[in-house]
């Protein structure tokens, strides 16, 4: 389940379609492509064979179709690992979850990720792990087996825009592997904050030949060789000249180095037989400082700056940052710049966030005061309880109250009884074109889950007829 930390947002990712990288990072492929076969070798040193079949009209899966992964991924984990596969969720919440903006050229892009995630068959010899066999195996399977949307239709197409609502079922061989445990943390404020689709891909990558390494060495900053050409075998490079791979390579490397993933890169020989030294950051604390200050965007020569000037009281600058990002502030219009502000004026900025970090750590304690004492004249009544919620219902964006509102849970139970994801769709839209409907439509579902009752549902029903 993603999370959110003190330092970053923790979410999750399936170690056998990473270490494998099924999904070519390279995103602009020949529009008669409709095969590919690589020869990779996973972190762990295990070599397997990956062949993609794609269908005329549609493709080939590739490069920002690992960012629809990656979310599909979280959000079933999210949404507790159904035994079904089925991951219910809207397009827009799906774009949310890969830190991809809402506009409509990313609701096509999604659309069609999808469709290429549906009909493109992976074949993988002898690579896909099988936890409770203990072996690698032979496997055959689409990513998607089965998808259920609601769309507009524009130009006699259909296509996906905010109100879309997605019943998507994983394949049998991914959600086995989930529920195996064969999972791994993965950092998604670093992911989402990675400039090109090729760098996210080769992040999750490296992260796991990270993990591997520190489990064999004690180096700190670790680092490891690699020949490049099967660092090109793994992200699905097409072009096999070596200065195409190199160039490819570099501009991936460039943001993972400006993030503060890697230290250095270095490229050792030349041409077919050019090896790449990888060395990563230090897990030292001055370098996690920076990489908080890096992953909101502020350039690394400012970073290392405050990180030398103002040490742990960095921590309360990224602070004031995700505060202000919380109350939707004006100036983060541009984080970077926001962030570049907050380090200017550092002074008045770590001293204000001391000041309300303290302010509520003592008004919590008095909040823990008012909930264990038996007293009934300092007890939070129920309305209290009812007037909070209201209130950070209310206080929300539309399409926030929508997915708050209609959560996958929500989805999944309504179904259940029959409710289509057409009247679902109905119902965002009203939450989102209509405030006032909110709390009317809130407090209608929760009495429908509470008490399934079938005039609690005709209700609901009625309300988008």
């Amino acid at each position: 389940m993603a999370e959110q930390g003190s330092d970053v947002i923790r979410g999750h990712d399936d170690v056998n379609t990473t270490s494998l990288m099924i999904v070519p990072t390279q995103e602009r492929l020949p529009d008669d492509m409709l095969r590919l076969e690589r020869k990779v070798i996973r972190p762990n040193g295990q070599p397997a064979t990956i062949e993609c079949v794609g269908v005329p009209g549609v493709g080939i899966t590739r490069g920002s179709d690992n960012d629809f992964l990656v979310s599909l991924i979280n959000l079933y984990i999210d949404q507790g690992c159904p035994s079904d596969g089925i991951v219910m969720t809207s397009a827009y919440a799906l774009l949310q979850m890969a830190g991809l903006a809402t506009t409509g050229q990313y609701y096509r892009q999604l659309s069609q990720g999808l469709e290429r995630m549906m009909t493109t068959t992976f074949h993988i010899r002898d690579g896909w792990f099988n936890v409770a066999e203990k072996r690698y195996l032979t496997v055959s399977f689409r990513i998607i087996d089965n998808l259920s949307r609601t769309h507009v239709i524009e130009g006699g197409q259909a296509r996906l825009d905010r109100k879309s609502m997605l019943r998507i079922r994983l394949n049998d061989e991914i959600t086995k592997s989930i529920k195996a445990g064969y999972i791994r943390p993965l950092d998604l404020e670093m992911y989402r904050s990675l400039p090109s689709v090729g760098s996210r891909a080769l992040y999750r990558m490296l992260d796991i030949y990270l993990e591997e390494g520190k489990l064999k060495s004690k180096m700190d900053p670790y680092s490891f060789s690699i020949s490049m050409m099967t660092v090109a075998a793994n992200c699905g490079l097409i072009n096999k000249r070596t200065d195409h791979v190199r160039k490819s390579l570099e501009s991936m490397h460039d943001a993972l180095i400006k993030f503060g993933f890697l230290d250095n890169v270095d490229y050792i020989g030349r041409g077919l037989k050019t090896h790449i030294r990888y060395t990563f950051a230090s897990e030292n604390g001055e370098s996690v400082l920076l990489k908080m200050l890096l992953s909101k965007g502020t350039d690394i020569s400012v970073a290392k700056r405050a990180v030398a000037t103002w040490g742990n009281d960095v921590k309360l600058l990224v602070a004031a940052h995700e505060r202000a990002a919380r109350n939707n502030s004006q100036g983060l219009r541009t984080p970077g710049g926001y962030m570049g502000w907050l380090i200017k004026n550092a002074p008045d900025q770590i001293e204000k966030e001391r000041i309300l970090q303290a302010e509520e750590a003592q008004s919590s304690t008095n909040l823990l005061v008012i909930q264990t004492t038996k007293s009934p004249k300092v007890a939070i009544s129920q309305d209290q309880l009812d007037h909070e919620y209201d209130s950070r219902i209310m206080a929300m964006s539309p399409e926030n109250a929508a997915d708050y509102i209609i959560s996958s849970f929500i989805t999944r139970n309504l179904m259940g009884a029959g409710m289509d994801l057409r009247h679902i769709e109905s119902l965002r839209e009203l939450i989102i074109q209509d405030k006032k409907e909110r709390l009317k439509i809130s407090k209608l579902i929760s009495r429908y889950i509470a008490s399934r009752s079938e005039e609690d549902f005709k209700t609901i029903l009625e309300l988008i007829q």
